[in-house]
């Protein structure tokens, strides 16, 4: 089996069941980087006594293996994660290798997909070339610093709805993680999938 064969086959096959915690630690990530963000910077009212919680000595339950110390990271890198989806969506994953390193891993429940970025990108193509359309909706994404690590992180939740080419329609909730490497080029996705709760009877 080729290199390619192995791609798609393994993207094809996933078990979309959530795998990893790096979705809740994420969503952790962002409610402190986006309080830290909207923390008021006026302090004309504010006393000598006053104490602001980045002062604070904070021990936390669980070691934290990766990181717990983020702040709001570069805009664009959402603007090339969302540029991305719509590229899938239109069934035109070539259309921006450029942002890519040249070598992936996309890590999803089930499956760990290591390769060449356009044997990655092939893989992707394939498996979005099963559907007749694709279409998606974005809830929140934001950009994440970790301090002290060369990589930055893009974490996107959303919902996608795909029409098989039997007409058949299914919707799947995402959260995807994309991690920037120093030379700001994507080197890594982790993708968790939700499918909807069916309606109780």
């Amino acid at each position: 089996m080729s290199e390619n064969d192995y791609l798609s086959f393994q993207f094809k096959n996933q078990n979309f069941f959530m795998k990893q915690l790096t979705s809740a630690a994420f969503l952790l990530c962002v409610l402190v980087a986006c309080n830290n963000a909207t923390t008021s910077t006026n302090t004309k009212d504010s006393t000598a006594g006053d104490t602001t919680s980045s002062n604070q000595s904070i021990t936390y339950a669980y070691p934290v293996e990766y990181a717990s110390d983020f702040s709001i990271g570069n805009p664009k890198h959402s603007q090339s994660v969302l540029t991305l989806w719509k590229d899938y969506d239109n069934n035109t994953m070539d259309a921006h290798k450029d942002l890519f390193a040249d070598s992936i891993e996309f890590v999803s429940s089930g499956s760990d997909i290591k390769g060449s970025k356009d044997s990655v990108i092939k893989a992707i193509s394939a498996y979005r070339n099963s559907f007749s359309s694709a279409v998606s909706s974005v809830s929140v994404v934001v950009s994440l610093k970790p301090k002290g690590k060369d990589e930055s992180w893009v974490s996107i939740w959303g919902k996608e709805v795909d029409t098989h080419k039997n007409g058949k329609a299914d919707s799947i909730y995402l959260n995807e993680n994309w991690m920037f490497n120093k030379d700001e080029k994507i080197s890594y996705i982790e993708q968790l999938q939700e499918q909807p709760q069916k309606k109780k009877l």
